[in-house]
């Protein structure tokens, strides 16, 4: 089976550069307040204004910067046994996964991402209902899964949330161990989309414009979040999950 062609960026206009940059700054915000959810509202958004297929490998390569500047923000707050744990089973499905991503449509990519946010809203709740206790099995096996969505999607995230919370992580480390871990997980995904020709220059151009608008964002974000609590940052990611939800439907049912 021969290879996709790469992935063709439309043309884009000085105000729609400007207008990605400013909104690379408020997920980036996003990102740093709740450790989740910015990078798939600018993939969300990105899609709707440059194609799924295009706006994903580009959020891979910005999410680089993003997760790097998260992990120097929280390094003091890192669980490193965590993080190296969800990396060494995560990291050969992640492998998997970008490879299937690569034959996707974008209506199934679409649907894919839909799907992971609907699946990881009822698991958040069960975990919390019953105060999820995260074993390091249980994390081994979460982290497998978690690597193949992440191969596909942008934000899976959602799905390893309750697992690391139920290791009793605090907040602040949570959003730390995640950036290192999304981190890695992004870095892996951009040499498979580069070795299967669907990384342009200009995505990667793309890609690093928008990381480096999330740095700044990622500092205003770390001081929101030192100043909600528990609570508000659960419904944060909630609200924000359901949205994404639906927008994922909607753009599966435009790309049929």
């Amino acid at each position: 089976m021969s290879l996709p062609a790469i992935s063709v960026m439309p043309e884009l206009s000085t105000d729609l550069i400007f207008a990605i940059a400013a909104l690379a700054f408020a997920t980036g915000v996003l990102h740093g307040a709740t450790g989740m959810a910015g990078g798939v509202v600018m993939a969300a958004v990105l899609s709707h204004w440059l194609g799924i297929k295009v706006a994903i490998p580009a959020m891979t390569c910005a999410l680089i910067f993003s997760h790097a500047s998260r992990v120097w923000l929280y390094r003091k707050d890192i669980s490193w046994p965590i993080a190296g744990r969800v990396l060494i089973f995560g990291i050969p499905t992640t492998i998997i996964g970008a490879l299937i991503f690569v034959y996707l449509k974008p209506a199934i990519v679409a649907l894919v991402m839909a799907l992971v946010l609907s699946l990881s809203f009822p698991i958040k709740h069960w975990a919390r209902r019953r105060q999820l206790n995260t074993t390091p099995k249980v994390l081994s096996l979460a982290s497998a899964a978690w690597g193949m969505l992440a191969g596909n999607v942008i934000g899976p995230g959602f799905f390893l949330a309750p697992f690391l919370l139920g290791t009793g992580i605090n907040r602040l480390t949570f959003v730390g161990t995640l950036a290192a871990v999304t981190g890695a997980m992004n870095g892996i995904k951009l040499v498979v989309f580069g070795g299967a020709s669907i990384l342009s220059a200009d995505l990667l151009t793309l890609g690093v414009l928008i990381g480096l608008a999330t740095i700044p964002g990622n500092l205003t974000g770390r001081y929101i979040l030192t100043r909600i609590g528990d609570a508000q940052h659960r419904s944060i990611v909630d609200i924000l999950t359901l949205l994404m939800i639906g927008n994922f439907f909607y753009l599966f049912l435009s790309n049929r």
